[in-house]
Formats: C-alpha cells, structure tokens, sequence
C-alpha cells in the first residue's frame, strides 16, 4: 500500500517552494524554463523513489506473512526471549503484531527473527 501522504506532502511542498520563487524572481533576469523542467524531474524522480519504497515495504511484508503461514505446522528450534535458551515446539498459529509477523509456538509468542531452525518432523 502506497503511501500517499508523504506523496501528498511532498506535492504541497515543491508546489510552494515554486510558488515563492516565482513570486521573487528578478523580472528583468527570470528564471529559465530549463530549471524548471530540471526541478521537476529532479522531484518526479523523488517521488518514483518513494514510492518504490512503498512498494518494497509491501513486497517484504508479504514475503514475511507468506513465511509464517508456511511455517504453521512445523517443529521449529527458537531463541527463548527469557534466558536466551534454545526451545524446540510445534508451531500453531501465525499472528501480526504491530505489522510483525509471529508465531505462537508452546503457548508462547515467537517472532520470526528469533527462528534457528525448521526442523524435520
């Protein structure tokens, strides 16, 4: 999902910032049209960056919600949050938590960075 209120904000400031430079432009030396269509490349590249953010964000999160439906089922080997002890358990749901991907595995809350291990079963 693309986020379209930096977008939005970003449209609102270039739109300004040309606005107040027209207005205090030199009329006996105005600025050339050549910047101005330097300027707007400069911020249609800005915003095809951005939003190619956007849609990276989306890509990975996907790929991470894909990974825990995956994972459903399996025996996995865990970092215990606790005393940092390795737990091996069943995983038996997958869960968002804030936009992070978890696991519930042994009635305890799992995220996916702290995986050793899908292990055979």
């Amino acid at each position: 999902m693309i986020n379209t209120g930096n977008a939005q904000t970003l449209n609102n400031d270039f739109m300004q910032l040309l606005t107040v430079q027209l207005r205090n432009q030199n009329p006996l030396e105005p600025v050339k049209q050549e910047n101005f269509i330097a300027q707007l490349a400069q911020f249609s590249s800005l915003q095809g960056i951005e939003n190619l953010n956007a849609n990276f964000a989306n890509i990975l999160q996907l790929q991470q919600v894909s990974q825990g439906v995956d994972l459903v089922g399996k025996q996995i080997e865990y970092l215990d949050a606790l005393d940092g002890s390795m737990q091996t358990g069943k995983v038996s749901e997958f869960f968002l938590d804030s936009g992070n991907v978890m696991l519930s595995v042994n009635g305890e809350s799992v995220s996916v960075d702290r995986i050793a291990a899908v292990l055979d079963t």
